[in-house]
């Protein structure tokens, strides 16, 4: 039984994100990809013209995994500027930390290719709208803006390192601290 072509597609790119987190851009190969999903070193050109072809398929599908989590919460929270920004804050921080492999993929992309593929500017808009709904200067905006970034940045990176810890305590005081700018 032939496997479907879509689900080998998406291991195809979860692997290869996998490998990019691990050892960088420098030594990616389609044939080093196909060997670890089992399959001959042809297989992935079925799906993908080149490795920069993969790639950028897997930055497309991080940028999607995020994009997806952010809209439903834009959802949820429609109308509420305060509670979506404090929301998509909460989800951006939790995304990167229980997906550190996606971080180390997009890093090295970036590295590698002199770019920001993904970057703050959904947050950014939040940022913007909110300020604007309660009528921010523009200092205010600028101070807002380094403010939290600097505070999901920072938590994330802390929860990384492992000096905070990963619970729902640790949300309850994250949450807090972000609420500080609002």
């Amino acid at each position: 039984m032939e496997e479907n072509k879509d689900t080998l597609r998406d291991r195809l790119i979860v692997t290869g994100a996998k490998e990019i987190a691990d050892n960088g851009i420098a030594g990616f190969s389609l044939r080093k990809i196909a060997s670890q999903c089992g399959i001959s070193c042809a297989a992935p050109y079925k799906h993908f013209k080149n490795k920069d072809e993969l790639i950028l398929e897997i930055i497309r599908y991080i940028n999607a995994q995020w994009e997806l989590l952010r809209d439903q919460i834009l959802m949820i929270f429609e109308g509420d500027d305060s509670r979506c920004l404090l929301e998509v804050c909460i989800a951006y921080i939790r995304f990167w930390v229980t997906n550190p492999s996606y971080r180390k993929v997009l890093s090295a992309y970036n590295k590698e290719n002199s770019t920001e593929e993904h970057s703050f500017a959904d947050i950014d808009a939040l940022i913007q709208s909110y300020c604007h709904h309660i009528d921010a200067s523009e200092e205010n905006i600028k101070l807002r803006t380094l403010a939290i970034k600097a505070k999901i940045y920072g938590i994330t990176t802390m929860l990384e390192h492992e000096e905070l810890s990963n619970t729902e305590e640790t949300f309850v005081m994250i949450r807090k601290v972000l609420e500080e700018e609002l």
